[in-house]
């Protein structure tokens, strides 16, 4: 599709010189009303035209334009627009100069921000006064000025008595004098804040210097690796700093989590490089634990290198290369592999083998494990499953079935038994043999009544039997998936078959019991979060999340409150648990349980790509649950993941005035761009389970895939998709595009 007209404005400059003033009022007000509705991009792209036409530009202009700028991160863009403005301090009650005080803080530009901060007016509103007082506060506190920080905070928290707590306990943090601090905590009410006091205090030795205290109070705290960091710093002599080494290879070989094992390695390799072989094995098997695949390569690499290490390491370090993408690499690797991993290693060389396009030698290789490895069922198993994937690509399906029926038969406790039987059984359905099909997706079903394949063989057994010409016996196994599960990809599908329409929440109110308390921490969290006091926001948002109390009822009110915040993903959480605690099966409860998180932006987004916008919400809440922060372990940001490279092609295609990475964080970013790439997927593919397919995995695989037997039918397609994520997300969104049609009143567009 082509841009929407106001790209095209700033792709040409941005000319409004012709505009009357009406027309620029007009442009202002749409821009306001598109930030009170949470859409601070939208008014960035209204206002860009209007700051271009310097005849047009104005301080309310600009002041506007640096507002929507700071709802979206874009804290250099405020700084841009608001620098050197002559009216900072005489207009919009100097809320200017508050915005340039919190961008150099976003930008830790301390110094700066304190001079803005000081040179703000206070302002007649509380809350306004309370941020200017914050401010100051994080500008002095990071400046080490600790006794202004200390008054500043406290005058905030009187500013500001919905979080006055917290602000306290930030006060106390640097407060030198223990008296003054235990005054301090005995104003503080809040649960969660009163919690925080032990690091509160842990925090206040450490800015007074006394770090051995201070990592001591850490170390009790479970804090272990921030004590370790007080240790370091505070112990020159080398007997301490081999102390702090071991104890770092401890905390990473030990079972600390991910995340304190991964800053074990950092410390370790930024204080104490270059590391022993010895310790290089350490480190490389707890990166490789801990998802720093490149860091466990180089570990592994350096100690098998100096002979040290077993097989077991030996098979990290290839699993490790074949994370990187380093598959030939790899591969050599797992040839090396002897002991009881040997099988699996040999699994792994072939599949190695064919991902770095040595085709022929990985499928002799995955030919040979089942003679040398008889006995290790995964690996053997495994091996002839993906060999029947492979044949399957070069369109040789009842060579694939001969794999599948070996996997199945000769391993049938092999977690490769169900779908090898079911690709088995899909193959004789494709090439004509439909009874044999059908009895062998209802043998399935029955022999592995609790794996995924289950009610996929159901359905395809009705399918085979309408094609051996048994339409009772159809019948029979559609009336069994509705009877089993109503609301599942297949028993949609088996309804279409029957002739009957989906199944239908009841409908219900979006009404909710009122609960004060969830109420104020709502609106706590949600001022902690407006001034960038991060962590104290999730921490309320947690503590609501694992209310003990689970009536269905307050699990239902609290889910409510989290989806008007914006935090659809908590609400389908306790949505669930409500369901699971008997909460009724309607409307009400389904609408938490499938959200949506800007309604007006998703449906602009999916009108201007003429998307149905159920389809949209769909994909959203599989890519992301509907979390506007989420990050995939690949890079993918954001409602719609998408990925930064895509992001900025579809940028400079829709002609943003700007473009930062930090804005695929933004939902209406995400669903502009996902929406338009999702358009530009269905100018490539008719059917929407290619163009699902294709966003989740690629279009070289979907043409790939698309290569095989029968998959002209889209429902096939889904079927024969190797990738079991992308299988189950191509047929979960199809679902949940049904649902969402049920539950909200939009229009379909073309998908």
């Amino acid at each position: 599709m082509s841009p929407p007209t106001q790209f095209l404005a700033m792709a040409h400059g941005g000319d409004m010189g012709s505009a009357p003033r009406a027309e620029v009022d007009s442009v202002l007000d749409d821009a306001r009303g598109a930030l009170a509705r949470g859409r601070p991009w939208q008014a960035s792209l209204l206002m860009a035209p209007v700051l271009a036409d310097s005849a047009q530009r104005s301080p309310a202009a600009v002041y506007l334009a640096a507002t929507a700028a700071s709802q979206w991160g874009g804290w250099p863009e405020v700084a841009r627009l608001l620098n050197g403005e002559p009216w900072l301090d005489t207009l919009f009650e100097g809320r200017g100069r508050l915005l340039l005080a919190r961008s150099a803080l976003e930008q830790r530009q301390d110094s700066m921000a304190l001079y803005h901060a000081l040179a703000a007016r206070p302002g007649s509103e509380s809350v306004t006064a309370g941020e200017r007082l914050f401010f100051l506060a994080t500008a002095y506190d990071r400046l080490d000025a600790r006794d202004s920080a200390a008054a500043k905070y406290q005058q905030a928290a009187e500013r500001l008595p919905l979080i006055g707590d917290w602000l306290r306990i930030r006060a106390a943090a640097v407060t030198g004098d223990s008296t003054a601090r235990a005054q301090l905590f005995g104003t503080i009410v809040n649960q969660l804040a009163l919690a925080r006091i032990p690091w509160s205090e842990a925090a206040a030795n450490q800015r007074a210097g006394d770090l051995a205290r201070a990592a001591a109070q850490y170390d009790t705290l479970g804090a272990r690796l921030t004590a370790l960091r007080l240790r370091l710093s505070m112990n020159p002599a080398s007997g301490s700093r081999a102390a702090v080494r071991s104890d770092l290879l401890a905390l990473a070989n030990g079972r600390s989590g991910a995340s304190e094992a991964r800053g074990a390695i950092a410390l370790l390799d930024s204080a104490f490089a270059p590391l022993s072989p010895e310790e290089q094995l350490i480190v490389a098997r707890a990166a490789g634990q801990s998802g720093m695949g490149a860091r466990a390569a180089g570990g592994y690499a350096e100690a098998l290198a100096a002979g040290l290490g077993t097989s077991e390491d030996r098979f990290g370090y290839g699993s490790s290369l074949a994370r990187q993408g380093r598959h030939g690499d790899a591969a050599f690797q797992f040839n090396l592999v002897r002991g009881p991993l040997a099988g699996s290693a040999a699994y792994l060389r072939a599949r190695s083998l064919v991902r770095d396009g040595q085709l022929s030698e990985g499928r002799l290789a995955l030919g040979d494990i089942g003679r040398k490895f008889p006995r290790d069922t995964a690996a053997a198993a495994s091996a002839l499953f993906l060999l029947g994937d492979l044949v399957s690509d070069d369109r040789a399906d009842r060579k694939a079935r001969d794999f599948y029926r070996r996997s199945a038969l000769g391993y049938p406790t092999s977690r490769f038994a169900a779908p090898a039987r079911f690709r088995a059984a899909m193959i004789e359905l494709l090439t004509g043999k439909a009874a044999t099909a059908a009895r062998e997706f209802d043998y399935l079903a029955k022999r592995y009544p609790k794996s995924d394949e289950a009610p996929a063989s159901l359905y395809w057994a009705g399918r085979a039997w309408v094609a051996a010409a048994d339409s009772a016996a159809a019948r029979a196994r559609w009336e069994k998936l509705l009877v089993e599960d109503q609301v599942s990809y297949y028993s949609s599908l088996a309804a279409r078959r029957l002739g009957r329409p989906a199944w239908t929440p009841a409908p219900a109110a979006d009404s909710f019991v009122s609960i004060p308390e969830v109420d104020s921490a709502v609106a706590r969290a949600a001022l902690l979060s407006r001034l960038g006091l991060l962590a104290e926001a999730r921490w309320e948002y947690e503590r609501l999340s694992a209310t003990t109390d689970t009536s269905s009822e307050r699990l239902l009110a609290v889910a409510n409150a989290f989806r008007s915040q914006g935090l659809a993903s908590q609400a389908i959480q306790l949505a669930r648990r409500a369901l699971a605690r008997g909460a009724p099966s309607d409307a009400r409860t389904y609408r938490l349980l499938y959200p949506v998180v800007l309604e007006d932006a998703l449906l602009a987004a999916a009108s201007e790509q003429r998307l149905d916008p159920s389809f949209v919400a769909a994909l959203i809440r599989q890519e992301s649950m509907f979390n506007p922060a989420a990050t995939s372990p690949v890079g993918a940001r954001g409602l719609m993941q998408v990925m930064p490279e895509l992001g900025a092609r579809l940028a400079r295609s829709l002609a943003y005035p700007v473009w930062d990475p930090v804005l695929l964080y933004q939902p209406d970013v995400s669903l502009h761009l996902g929406s338009y790439h999702l358009q530009e997927l269905s100018g490539r593919y008719a059917q929407p389970v290619h163009i699902l397919a294709a966003y989740n995995a690629g279009a070289s695989r979907v043409e790939r895939w698309s290569r095989r037997v029968g998959v002209d039918d889209p429902e096939v397609f889904a079927e024969r998709i190797p990738f079991a994520e992308t299988r189950g997300y191509v047929r979960a969104i199809q679902r949940n595009q049904e649902i969402y049609r049920m539950l909200y009143s939009w229009s379909s567009q073309q998908l």
